[in-house]
């Protein structure tokens, strides 16, 4: 036998679960050893799933359109599927029957897609066409509408995102996202299954929505549905404007339902961490830069300039003060400190490599009661004559930041439990940080860097971000 010939005889056998072990070494050792042979088998593996496919999404098509669909006359067919394509014929024509006459048990189409608006599908096991007919499986909507109509003739319209599977002819099974149900007489005792209870349907329709945790919420828009609580075993009746919701505790009624019901009832139950941003221009909070003596040019009204120098001249630190009096007991779980940098015109930052630059807090409160008119070098919070540095004693480091040689504006920000645990341990309610630049230049002349002060025109001033515990 030619290795074609060989090749179909021995798809033939395996697409009807007849292939031996011997055979299956055989297709496989002429698959990946005969190029031509590994073409015809992808040909006729190919074919084959056409053929499936056309069967399910020509179901109910014109004879027609169906026929529309096969090689047009006169089309060269290589003489080794002339048979093929008669069988192909044979088959897709025979898909017009499809709906009446199952060809293995199970095959039957449970529901069919007849719809959808603005539809974005994903990862779904089934055809998202309209007018595709569906079997068991799942479909998983991003976003739009689709409107599916079971094969007892209840119909369901979909919400995107959602993930809805089929399971029957009368049942599905919601795993996240929203559906509205109209289930008309025939179809009575239609089913929506949920991770924590199952709805049964008694001629109504209903609205019912998931999370992605399992919880559910159900309005009953006319009629009556009851629910089953999986864990507990708990039934609950519903009838026209009566809503529940479902967890996996227990079904818990939530007496008529408003106009507009709220699917997302859950999510705004919940408690969510409190959120508190402070400026540095807020209350009794404050903002400077300190200069080193003999340094007589190049200072700024709008920004906190920073420069580490090896001479003792134009030497600058940042002092920031954030007045805490307006957080509410409790604690602070975490914490954001942002500065806003603009370039500032003084010096060349070709002379500069990359930047690290520090924040620290100062735990001598005594120290927070300073003035941005008051302040020199020599009397800042925690004073260092370096400027890189802060006097330990005095103060701690909470966090550093980097910025790349030749950068001089964004936002850069520290974070962490270092900073929240200083902000939450203050107890004058006032915290002073003082923010210097690590890196020493390299040689004179290189650039002054600035970040925005309470008095900047268009950038915000440092700003803390807290999340309350």
């Amino acid at each position: 036998m030619n290795p074609p010939s060989e090749i179909l005889s021995l798809c033939d056998r395996l697409l009807d679960g007849q292939l031996t072990a011997e055979e299956h070494a055989r297709l496989e050792s002429l698959v990946l050893t005969d190029p031509d042979a590994c073409r015809e088998y992808v040909e006729v593996l190919h074919l084959h799933a056409a053929l499936r496919q056309s069967a399910s999404r020509l179901g109910d098509a014109p004879l027609a359109e169906v026929l529309r669909s096969m090689p047009a006359a006169g089309k060269v067919i290589r003489p080794q599927f002339r048979a093929w394509w008669k069988i192909a014929a044979a088959l897709v024509l025979g898909a017009l029957v499809w709906s009446a006459f199952a060809f293995r048990a199970g095959e039957r189409p449970i529901a069919r897609l007849v719809e959808v608006k603005a539809a974005r599908w994903e990862n779904s096991s089934l055809p998202t066409q309209p007018g595709s007919a569906l079997q068991r499986g799942r479909l998983h909507l991003a976003e739009g509408l689709a409107r599916i109509v079971f094969r007892s003739g209840a119909e369901v319209s979909l919400e995107g995102p959602a993930e809805l599977e089929l399971l029957d002819g009368n049942a599905c099974f919601l795993h996240s996202g929203a559906l509205v149900a109209h289930v008309p007489e025939p179809a009575r005792g239609f089913r929506v299954g949920t991770a924590h209870a199952e709805l049964i349907d008694h001629g109504t329709d209903f609205g019912i929505s998931a999370d992605a945790a399992g919880r559910a919420q159900v309005q009953v828009l006319e009629g009556d549905v009851e629910l089953r609580h999986g864990r507990s075993g708990e039934t609950l009746r519903l009838a026209t404007r009566q809503s529940a919701s479902v967890t996996a505790e227990r079904l818990s009624p939530r007496g008529p339902e408003v106009d507009e019901p709220d699917r997302n009832a859950f999510a705004r139950a919940e408690s969510r961490p409190a959120t508190v941003t402070l400026t540095s221009a807020t209350g009794a909070g404050d903002a400077a830069y300190v200069v080193s003596p003999n340094s007589p040019t190049h200072f700024s009204d709008t920004l906190l300039l920073l420069k580490n120098t090896a001479t003792t001249s134009y030497r600058r630190k940042a002092l920031l003060r954030f007045d805490l009096t307006a957080l509410p007991p409790g604690g602070i779980a975490e914490a954001a400190l942002t500065l806003n940098f603009e370039a500032t015109g003084f010096g060349y930052a070709s002379l500069l490599g990359p930047s690290t630059f520090a924040v620290y807090g100062v735990i001598d409160e005594a120290q927070d009661a300073w003035t941005a008119d008051s302040l020199t070098w020599e009397n800042a919070p925690a004073f260092s004559p370096e400027a890189g540095a802060v006097d330990p004693a005095h103060a701690v480091k909470l966090g550093t930041f980097a910025m790349p040689a030749g950068v001089a504006s964004g936002s850069y920000a520290i974070s962490g439990p270092a900073l929240a645990g200083f902000l939450a341990a203050d107890a004058n309610r006032r915290a002073t940080l003082v923010v210097v630049r690590e890196s020493m230049e390299r040689q004179s002349n290189s650039a002054v860097h600035g970040f925005a002060g309470n008095h900047h025109p268009t950038l915000a001033p440092p700003t803390l971000r807290l999340v309350l515990k």
